[in-house]
């Protein structure tokens, strides 16, 4: 298949989800200079912190998962009418978070999840072809986000302890996103690297495509699940049995999983900006899995490494390569991306900024401020490229 042949539809749900993602996220940070600039007298950190996990991160979860997911197994996307009631649900998930509505919040997250998931293992029972073998820790990920919405849901209802708070927090973080973010970089990292090459859509699920079955291969999947259960419980015991020595095991079980698949150590093969943003994804993974647990003083500022340095940036890059391979784009434009490097410019200074916050607390609410502005002018230059090649994109109607 060459660089511009298109192997995407109108109906591929990321054209709904990655924009709506781009408004959710800058929903989720403008609280901080509007604040700090004096538009509105109040601000809620659990509103910020739910709408960037539950609904900017989210969309961009479920536009990449229901696109890619039909593609790998040989199956058909999710109809259009489906992906309009689930963006709808996340944008009224954000309204209700934004006026601290957490038990509605909660409960449309429920519902959301629930259709999501419920379409994804439609299309697992209906496969024609395996999912990669590190998508197990897909399937534990968002199991893990519905416990950790239940959870949340609990606690905003009180009929849930609040001592299980943090608990129900980190495994919407740490626990989904974390392992949907191992499961899917396992696979794609060492592909937009350059160290391996994708599937060939047009043919997924014949008996060409279809890969020998490898003794040898055969541990990767209960491997990649035995490490998947062991960082969510390590989640669940940390904070539910106060067992903070866990966070040392779990960084420990992240750095392996990511030298296995990715070998950060190695230099891109391919040597372009998305390359070198996955690459840096990573390390940001690592490192900031270990620094949270060294200084736990400043961990919730800390995990903003792993949120914005990691999470943000796989955004960035594994939202450009979608865009572009499934519009019939040439995947050239990934070689020198200026939307690409100044979105990840803003946002390491972002990051920096916004660490800088937790060690100056005379200046905390500036560095949110400037930290969110920087971020938002990033994303939304990026969201411009990303609307101007959904809307020309070279697809078959």
């Amino acid at each position: 298949m060459s660089q511009s042949e298109p192997h995407g539809k109108p109906t591929d749900p990321y054209r709904v989800f990655f924009p709506l993602g781009v408004l959710m996220g800058i929903a989720g940070v403008s609280i901080w200079p509007l604040y700090y600039w004096g538009v509105i007298d109040w601000y809620n950190g659990r509103s910020h912190a739910f709408v960037q996990t539950d609904c900017f991160l989210y969309s961009f979860i479920v536009g990449f998962l229901w696109t890619a997911v039909p593609k790998f197994t040989g199956t058909e996307a999710p109809r259009r009418a489906i992906q309009y009631v689930v963006a709808g649900l996340i944008v009224a998930q954000a309204v209700a978070f934004e006026l601290r509505s957490f038990p509605a919040g909660h409960v449309l997250f429920i519902v959301s999840h629930g259709i999501v998931i419920a379409v994804l293992a439609r299309r697992f029972v209906r496969r024609r072809n395996p999912p990669p073998e590190t998508f197990v820790l897909v399937g534990l990920g968002l199991l893990s986000g519905m416990a950790a919405a239940i959870v949340n849901a609990g606690i905003a209802v009180e009929w849930i302890s609040p001592n299980l708070d943090v608990m129900g927090m980190r495994l919407m973080t740490e626990g989904m996103v974390l392992l949907l973010v191992l499961g899917v970089g396992g696979f794609l990292g060492p592909r937009l690297l350059g160290f391996a090459q994708l599937p060939n859509f047009q043919n997924i699920g014949t008996v060409t495509e279809r890969p020998k079955p490898s003794l040898a291969m055969a541990w990767r999947r209960p491997f990649f699940a035995a490490m998947g259960i062991s960082i969510l419980a390590s989640i669940v015991l940390e904070y539910a049995g106060n067992l903070p020595s866990l966070a040392w095991i779990r960084a420990a079980l992240i750095t392996l999983l990511v030298f296995l698949s990715i070998r950060p150590w190695r230099i891109p093969a391919t040597r372009t900006t998305l390359a070198w943003c996955v690459w840096s994804a990573h390390w940001f993974l690592v490192a900031g899995s270990w620094v949270n647990v060294a200084m736990p003083k400043y961990r919730v500022d800390l995990l903003h490494i792993t949120f914005m340095g990691a999470f943000t940036m796989l955004v960035l890059a594994v939202g450009t390569r979608v865009v572009l391979s499934h519009g019939g784009h040439p995947l050239s434009e990934e070689r020198r991306s200026w939307v690409l490097r100044i979105g990840l410019a803003t946002g390491f200074v972002a990051m920096l900024t916004r660490l800088a916050a937790g060690f100056l607390p005379s200046l905390y609410f500036s560095h949110l401020a400037w930290a969110a502005v920087l971020w938002i002018g990033g994303m939304l230059l990026w969201g411009i490229f990303l609307l101007r090649r959904i809307k020309s994109g070279n697809i078959p109607h």
